[in-house]
């Protein structure tokens, strides 16, 4: 149902059933809140929840009700979305109501049983009990209504040996030094190891589990083996036990080893795994693994002076899936349909026609959805990796597209698949149908035929072991090199970065820069920096998924405040190595669109944008955005918590649809950070921060040139002035904004002016 429909009918059930019905049980207009917000924070996280009616008794909250529309479930997972937000009332709301005007439910939030009826104003006085809850029940409440999902993490050194990735919430199922009897986790010293440095291997164990850690590495690239101390392929080292901590929680021992692996030549690929051996039982362990030989997992890291594509750092992607772009051609329109989850005939032609489009709108790169033959118009179900989906053209126009591109200056992005496949490809349907097909240990199945391992347990889409070497030379030096050398791409978007391991990735590293090493290669991400850091040195870069988050806490929902975005800003640029590229964005097609989540307010989304732009890393529009393309349904169902992304791809604007003032400030922005290093390779001094009036202004600075910038976070005009005392900015007698071109005088190095509310400004000389 349409947002505003279902708004729209549950306003008619609270002001025609609900409302009427709580008159009669003794409440007032007074005890009745619509719109009853509660903000709640988990880490770094904080967003609201909101309530359709709250009702309080004697100042206390008494009933939590949730309106549904007529056609609306009042399924499980509303009751525990709302029974959550109750709890974390202070004090908690004893009744939990939800309603459509055709049925209600009533619930004791304590015991969370069904009664019979809504209790009256005088019964509920006898429900009321004003004691807060517990902290372990308030984290159980928070982690239904924030995901499980951490974003955001903090390292703390808890010993010379070991740092520890804080979480905003415990994921009890995550490896960590106490849970695991031999644990590594690709924990060596330093992180980017140069031909100068030996590099520090550095191990657990829960104590008096073994008596000898060996590690066994090879420098030619050959997977190193060998066991109980004797190397069978490769070089092996003892680790010496070196430090003992004690966890915390419930005072375990681990114990810390450590050897040092000599210092290396400029690409060398040192790989390597780690044994703990029992003398007495005569038993093996692998770091990270299970405990036999034929399991142990393999580390690697390459030694190199890491630099990353310089053009990437400035560029400005612009994100299309190809499907919902534009028609081109309609020769291939096979079995299209008006709905999401179908093809609606965008195609490479489409991209020819509006490449003048991008350029002019100032995006200096492209990044394609996946073009591979596959069941979907997303591109992610794959049926073959080496061939184009018949819906968007063919090896021709992909030609033809790129070489158009690069003749305007564009580069093009392939998204790229490694991780998973459909199971309508060739090579899983093979190997389920016969154990002994050169494609069985190519998929990791738990018990073959019907059960294997597939992405996010989707059995549609069984995960590729790249860890196999077979599948692992298919993936890198047939399916990579083939869009790369044959199709001349500038860059990757490797989906799913996360399901492969850190030995793959260095291996693709050594043979995707041989062949282009100015091909930017990033990364998709989700979870926190802690765990993205680790791809530096093996990636360029990744997606900045804990800012996304940031942006919409302060610019949409208000619940964080200047000081605490930047805050989370300043922990992010301090925390990465300083080669590796952060990604930023506002929106993709894995999430509900920003203008969407903003309710339409473009002044939230130009104000968003304008400190987008102004931060460094590669910056990215997701297409549409520009013209206002929203969408018509949430992502999210909140009766059931299903999940739909397809809601937020809907079909390019064009014409008359478009919102022709929202490009033109697209343009400008792009123009302006295009035309000015500042922003992108600039380092920021912050000059005000004020969260009673929201207001931010800070400096970029990049050699000699400088640029002012103001963001007003408020919903109220405010006059801002800004002492330039020390920078060259000062020496100006006028400043002229970037993005409206209107001139600002200085008096005695100081600049006033009033800035509209929602509203960012960008100035320079």
């Amino acid at each position: 149902m349409n947002k505003l429909i279902r708004l729209k009918y549950r306003k008619r059930v609270k002001e025609k059933y609900l409302f009427p019905n709580l008159y009669k049980l003794g409440y007032q207009t007074a005890d009745i809140e619509s719109d009853a917000k509660l903000l709640v924070e988990k880490g770094r996280r904080k967003v609201y929840i909101n309530a359709e009616v709250l009702v309080r008794v004697e100042g206390l909250p008494g009933l939590v009700i949730s309106v549904r529309a007529g056609n609306e479930e009042l399924d499980q997972g509303v009751k525990m979305k709302m029974i959550s937000y109750s709890r974390l009332l202070s004090p908690p709301a004893p009744i939990l109501v939800m309603t459509n005007g055709l049925a209600t439910k009533v619930y004791d939030t304590y015991t969370e049983q069904e009664l019979a009826e809504i209790p009256s104003k005088d019964e509920l006085k006898g429900y009321l009990i004003n004691q807060e809850i517990d902290d372990k029940s308030k984290e159980r409440y928070l982690n239904n209504l924030i995901s499980s999902v951490s974003l955001w993490d903090e390292s703390k050194k808890k010993s010379p040996y070991h740092t520890y990735n804080m979480r905003s919430f415990a994921d009890i199922s995550e490896k960590t030094v106490f849970n695991s009897k031999l644990f590594h986790n690709h924990n060596y010293v330093p992180n980017l190891p140069t031909i100068d440095d030996k590099v520090s291997i550095r191990v657990s164990t829960k104590s008096g589990l073994i008596d000898k850690v060996y590690l066994y590495y090879t420098i030619d690239g050959t997977l190193p083996q060998g066991k109980k101390g004797k190397e069978i392929n490769g070089t092996c080292l003892e680790l010496k036990r070196s430090y003992t901590e004690v966890n915390p929680a419930d005072e375990e021992l681990i114990d810390w080893w450590e050897a040092k692996i000599d210092a290396q030549k400029e690409g060398i690929r040192v790989r390597y795994i780690i044994e703990g051996y029992n003398n007495q039982k005569r038993i093996s362990y692998f770091a990270d693994n299970n405990d036999t030989l034929a399991e142990a997992s393999n580390f690697s890291y390459l030694v190199q002076k890491y630099q990353t594509p310089q053009w990437a750092k400035e560029a400005i992607v612009y994100h299309i899936i190809i499907d919902r772009f534009c028609d081109g051609d309609p020769t291939n329109n096979y079995d299209l349909g008006l709905d999401p989850f179908s093809y609606q005939g965008g195609d490479l032609q489409g991209i020819i026609d509006k490449l003048d489009y991008i350029k002019k709108l100032g995006a200096t790169a492209i990044w394609l959805s996946p073009l591979y033959e596959g069941l979907y118009y997303h591109g992610y179900h794959i049926t073959d990796f080496l061939e184009i989906d018949k819906h968007f053209g063919d090896d021709k126009l992909l030609h033809k597209l790129i070489d158009r591109a690069h003749s305007k200056g564009l580069k093009i992005i392939l998204d790229f698949v490694p991780n998973h496949c459909s199971n309508k490809h060739p090579f899983f349907i093979e190997a389920q149908q016969d154990k002994d097909s050169k494609y069985y240990n190519w998929f990791k199945f738990t018990n073959w035929p019907n059960q294997y391992d597939g992405f996010f347990g989707l059995k549609e889409l069984p995960y590729i072991n790249n860890d196999y070497p077979a599948a692992r030379k298919y993936t890198i030096y047939e399916h990579l090199l083939k869009w790369l050398k044959i199709y001349d791409f500038d860059g990757l978007r490797m989906d799913y970065a996360y399901g492969l391991s850190h030995d793959f990735w260095t291996e693709f590293r050594m043979a995707i820069k041989e062949i282009k090493p100015e091909a930017y290669v990033f990364g998709e991400v989700w979870e926190g920096p802690g765990i993205t850091n680790r791809f530096a040195g093996e990636l360029d870069g990744c997606f900045d998924f804990s800012l996304v988050w940031s942006f919409r806490e302060l610019f949409i929902y208000g619940s964080k405040s200047v000081s605490e975005f930047k805050d989370d800003l300043d922990y992010l640029d301090g925390f990465y190595e300083d080669e590796f590229i952060l990604c930023r964005f506002l929106d993709n097609h894995d999430m509900g669109r920003f203008l969407w989540e903003a309710e339409g307010d473009k002044s939230r989304l130009k104000l968003a944008a304008t400190c987008q732009f102004t931060l460094a890393g590669t910056q990215f529009i997701y297409y549409g955005t520009e013209v206002g393309l929203s969408q018509v349904n949430d992502c999210r169902d909140d009766n059931t918590g299903a999940i739909v992304y397809d809601h937020s791809r809907n079909f390019m604007l064009w014409g008359e649809e478009q919102d022709k003032e929202l490009y033109n400030f697209y343009q400008s922005l792009c123009s302006a950070r295009n035309n000015h290093l500042a922003l992108s390779l600039g380092e920021r001094d912050d000059l005000i921060v004020d969260d009673q009036r929201g207001i931010w202004a800070y400096i970029k600075s990049y050699g000699q040139e400088e640029l002012l910038i103001i963001l007003n976070c408020k919903e109220e005009e405010a006059e801002v002035e800004v002492n330039l005392s020390g920078y060259n900015l000062a020496n100006s007698k006028k400043l002229r904004g970037l993005l409206n071109n209107r001139e600002y005088s200085l008096i005695d190095g100081r600049v006033k002016l009033r800035v509209p509310k929602l509203t960012g400004a960008i100035l320079g000389c």
